[in-house]
């Protein structure tokens, strides 16, 4: 496929979604852009296997965010606008896994594979990170019996900044494997190793993000959208550095 059928392409497939999504009422209408412009970007620099990775990473993300939403906004912990994902969150939630995406397609033009490879791992585990945060963070909500912060250990209220749960813990790994498997089975990733990296790199990236949640995003200037980049930075950083030892 030369580039600008690549190019046409990912502007007609996320057109179509964008508006489908949006009509379907689970994005914002600033979701409905801010979707259609990552979408496309994502398609077109990664191909069609790194956009299933994130098709993968949206479907599930909103599935766990409607996981007892009722209950959730009684609480007043629930995602805001109905659980609706606006252009805040996909620019916040898809930055990190784009640079990657560039930097392995920049690669890619001067031939080098093995750039793409290991920025391609970057990609899948930027999702995944993502993906994990938002699984354990909704879960933890709706199921956590037991909620702690990891700086002090202390118990806290379920939907307390950077609480964690057993339940969400483990709700974020199965997620972040899911999409982990996703990503190899479409050829994102190659073999074991990127399963295993992104997989970890969900894992530590999640793990920081709670303690980031319960410290640094107190301050004025820091929000959750702030903290979910340098999550997914964290996330794509760490898959690439483990799948450079296990290659």
């Amino acid at each position: 496929m030369n580039l600008l059928t690549q190019l046409l392409l990912a502007v007609a497939i996320n057109a179509i979604i964008a508006a489908a999504t949006y009509f379907a009422k689970q994005i914002s209408k600033s979701g409905a852009i801010g979707g259609f412009i990552v979408g496309a970007l994502i398609f077109f620099l990664t191909g069609w296997n790194g956009y299933v990775v994130l098709v993968t990473f949206f479907i599930l993300g909103t599935l766990v965010t409607k996981v007892k939403y009722k209950e959730k906004a009684a609480k007043g912990i629930a995602q805001e606008d109905q659980g609706k994902r606006g252009a805040k969150h996909a620019i916040a939630n898809c930055s990190a896994a784009l640079a990657m995406g560039l930097v392995g397609f920049l690669g890619s033009l001067g031939g080098n594979e093995t750039l793409l490879q290991f920025f391609m791992v970057g990609v899948a585990g930027a999702f995944a990170t993502a993906l994990s945060d938002t699984a354990s963070s909704e879960i933890v909500q709706a199921y956590g019996k037991t909620t702690i912060l990891l700086t002090s250990f202390k118990r806290v209220p379920p939907g307390t900044e950077g609480a964690v749960s057993l339940e969400g813990t483990f709700a974020g790994i199965v997620a972040s494997l899911i999409l982990a498997a996703v990503a190899m089975v479409t050829g994102v990733t190659i073999g074991w190793q990127g399963l295993v990296a992104v997989v970890i790199a969900a894992f530590v990236g999640n793990t920081l993000e709670s303690i980031i949640g319960s410290t640094i995003e107190q301050l004025s200037f820091i929000n959750n959208e702030v903290t979910n980049f340098i999550n997914t930075v964290i996330g794509a950083g760490v898959a690439i550095g483990v799948y450079a030892i296990l290659f």
